[in-house]
């Protein structure tokens, strides 16, 4: 049996047992269609077979990634009541929202760091980011202490430049 004609003529089945199972249209098509692909990767194996083995493996296949996908959702649905029993440790409102702007405004810094040329790119992130001394950043670049110092205050230099431009922009 030709692959096309396994697609055409199961399809609806696949698809009646991934809705069954998951209760979600658009998740549902997207299983049906990884089903289709996990057996079109192994469809020489099942070439030899009859049509109602290969109907048979197809809905096993279905239920397969139907079962992956509950699972998975499982894992993230713990993972988002995780987040909030964290959201706790705030005291209140106005802390979270400032741990929030603080934790923007690193990130923001961090990528312009990441923007600069070598070597001040590099040093700046060992120095901040990874809390290196210059001793460690020296001893890593294969270069003297006051080399770094001199590239640290000359790269400091840039990223105020470049922070200066961005919030006049």
């Amino acid at each position: 049996m030709k692959f096309e004609e396994i697609v055409n003529k199961y399809t609806n089945l696949a698809y009646k047992i991934a809705i069954d199972i998951t209760s979600s249209p658009e998740d549902s098509q997207d299983l049906v269609q990884e089903a289709y692909l996990s057996l079109y990767a192994h469809y020489k194996q099942y070439k030899k077979l009859q049509e109602k083995e290969i109907k048979n493996v197809l809905c096993k296949i279905v239920l397969n990634k139907c079962r992956d996908y509950l699972k998975s959702n499982k894992r993230k649905e713990n993972a988002v009541l995780e987040d909030l029993s964290n959201f706790e440790e705030f005291n209140s409102q106005k802390d979270f929202v400032e741990d929030l702007i603080n934790q923007n405004t690193k990130d923001f810094i961090k990528n312009k760091i990441l923007e600069l040329k070598n070597p001040y790119n590099k040093i700046l992130i060992q120095y901040y980011i990874q809390e290196q001394s210059l001793e460690e950043i020296a001893k890593n670049q294969n270069t003297t202490k006051g080399t770094i110092k001199v590239q640290l205050t000359r790269g400091k230099k840039i990223l105020k430049e470049i922070l200066r431009k961005e919030r006049t922009l």
